[in-house]
């Protein structure tokens, strides 16, 4: 960080924000006196949420009331409304996704001044790291999303790097050996083109899956693929299991 002109304070604040990030993400919840309520669950979360109010500089008491409640603005006036504990953890991870996705906004355009890019340039030249497709022990709709736009990046790499290029190479009757390369444009429009009767149709197996006898993503090939009245993408093997990750 020296070398992209990152002064020593700014580097402290880096590290004491990414401490913070850790400790916050370690404060669990236990159920407050009231069924719907909750508080930090012990001795050790407690530690972790004293050591993050001071990394960011902030009252703890504060940080646990954000963390625990809500507050719903209406016409007379101001409501705070008790979080249980999975509300709890959702605010947390939401603080935590906050501060990094902020944190990183502020590298990005620090690190970018430092190198001398012109921000009125009409072009320019960066560099794209794609994580590729994943698929974890349990995976939720956010990573259903993420794998989609690695999808549509991959198909924009297939279309300008493959499929043009060696259109070109066809027309100018250049010899070359043909390329060959997985087309996963069937499985964007299969998403984009009917994604609210997609995930409809696919919920619904999701809340019975314990009943069905073939794994979901079977179900999800012989279900709804005919009530949308589409074929089996040739790419399925992609897509599939892109979409079953909704009911794992």
């Amino acid at each position: 960080m020296d070398i992209v002109g990152i002064s020593r304070s700014d580097q402290d604040a880096i590290f004491r924000t990414l401490a913070a990030i850790l400790h916050l993400g370690n404060i669990e919840f236990s159920p407050g006196k009231d069924s719907d309520s909750s508080k930090i669950k012990d001795s050790t979360s407690n530690f972790h949420l004293q050591m993050t109010a001071t990394l960011l500089m902030c009252d703890p008491d504060v940080l646990v009331s954000s963390l625990c409640t809500r507050s719903i603005h209406t016409n007379e006036g101001i409501i705070i409304k008790e979080l249980d504990c999975a509300a709890a953890a959702a605010n947390r991870d939401a603080l935590a996704k906050t501060v990094y996705a902020r944190l990183f906004d502020w590298l990005v355009e620090n690190i970018n001044k430092s190198i001398g890019q012109d921000v009125d340039s009409k072009a320019q030249i960066g560099v794209l790291d794609i994580y590729g497709f994943e698929s974890f022990k349990h995976n939720s709709f956010e990573q259903f999303c993420i794998n989609f736009a690695n999808e549509k990046l991959q198909q924009h790499f297939n279309e300008h790097v493959f499929k043009m290029e060696q259109e070109e190479y066809k027309s100018e009757k250049i010899n070359w050996s043909y390329i060959e390369f997985i087309d996963n444009q069937d499985m964007l429009d299969l998403i984009e083109k009917n994604l609210l009767e997609l995930l409809h149709c696919w919920m619904r197996l999701v809340c019975f899956q314990n009943l069905l006898t073939q794994p979901l993503h079977q179900r999800c090939s012989e279900t709804c693929l005919p009530i949308l009245g589409l074929r089996r993408p040739s790419s399925q093997k992609q897509i599939l299991p892109s979409l079953t990750m909704l009911g794992r």
